[in-house]
């Protein structure tokens, strides 16, 4: 065992990483308390989106992805990290425990990941949609190693089976007075001077733009005057994949979000990013026929869109501060 090392000398450092993980609306629903021999991950309900996500579902797939983070960050310290998922109540808010494990020389590309945690950004702005197959299967390996899958959406009939479900949320979410209050909350305004939410300057392609695509964007906005839109539209033809798990408890959320944050590095290392198409997945009968439609052998937890960046990368989005984050 790594018997000297003490992570409560590094507290900072683990948490400074972590924080930098995806999530629904930038709201970062996570909070953390470094002990010496292992790092507990809680949800941080306040910072819930619950029009959105009653059931916190994606809430939990962010979670999961700070805690791939802390993974990573343990094994450059030299321990094999060890991860307890839900060790309490499944629905209390110990998310998870990572705990020191063997001594562990991190691998060339654990080190790799972990440089590329602050490059990660979502592109919400067109995409070239090069994405090779071996990069593809490469995608689709790494969800399995979190206990996930990845199922590229390629066959014509399935995306357009896709594309209507899409449609139909993005339109019906627009159309419900409290959805586009809860967007107004953690977009634009004053929730990025705070640290959290999602800056107008990373919304992307213009409401109308993404909303003319085979696979309409979120308007972000609402419904309300933007004062800057990134110029074009989004490509044709995009890369879709559909991410889903066996089970659909929580623990299965925290693990399709460590899935997600370990993807979306390795794109990050192959000059690709991401951005989503959740919408379907939002509204309970429409992530059922997304499920039944497109016959998948397990439930859909998100809906990828993959690329290279056209345009370069946005500016990071805010992020909440690390005292705040840390529990004593």
């Amino acid at each position: 065992m790594f018997v000297t090392l003490d992570l409560r000398k590094h507290a900072e450092e683990l948490v400074s990483t972590a924080r930098l993980a995806p999530s629904l609306h930038n709201a970062q629903p996570w909070a953390f308390r470094v002990n010496a021999r292992s790092v507990e991950v809680y949800v941080d309900r306040s910072r819930a989106v619950a029009v959105v996500d009653p059931d916190d579902r994606q809430m939990l797939i962010g979670v999961g992805a700070a805690i791939f983070a802390v993974r990573l960050g343990v094994s450059a310290l030299g321990s094999e990290p060890t991860v307890s998922l839900m060790p309490g109540d499944e629905r209390g808010d110990l998310a998870a425990v990572v705990s020191l494990g063997p001594d562990h020389l991190p691998s060339m590309a654990e080190t790799r990941l972990l440089q590329h945690v602050p490059l990660r950004r979502t592109i919400r702005s067109r995409l070239d949609p090069d994405v090779p197959a071996r990069t593809r299967s490469v995608l689709a390996g790494e969800a399995e190693l979190e206990g996930a899958r990845l199922r590229w959406i390629t066959e014509r009939a399935e995306r357009g089976v896709l594309s209507r479900l899409v449609t139909a949320a993005e339109r019906r979410e627009q159309a419900d007075p409290k959805f586009r209050h809860e967007l107004a909350r953690w977009v634009g305004g004053e929730g990025p001077l705070y640290g959290t939410g999602l800056p107008e300057a990373v919304l992307g392609v213009s409401a109308k733009a993404g909303h003319e695509a085979d696979f309409p964007m979120r308007d972000f906005a609402g419904g309300r005057r933007r004062l800057s839109a990134s110029p074009g539209r989004p490509e044709r033809d995009p890369v879709i994949a559909i991410l889903f798990t066996e089970g659909d408890r929580p623990v299965d959320w925290l693990r399709a979000g460590q899935a997600l944050m370990r993807m979306l590095l390795w794109a990050c290392v192959e000059g690709l990013a991401a951005s989503y198409l959740n919408q379907p997945l939002e509204l309970p009968d429409l992530r059922t026929r997304v499920r039944d439609d497109l016959d998948l052998p397990g439930f859909a937890q998100l809906i990828l869109r993959f690329g290279r960046p056209v345009s370069g990368l946005p500016l990071p989005t805010p992020r909440r501060p690390v005292a705040e984050l840390l529990r004593r």
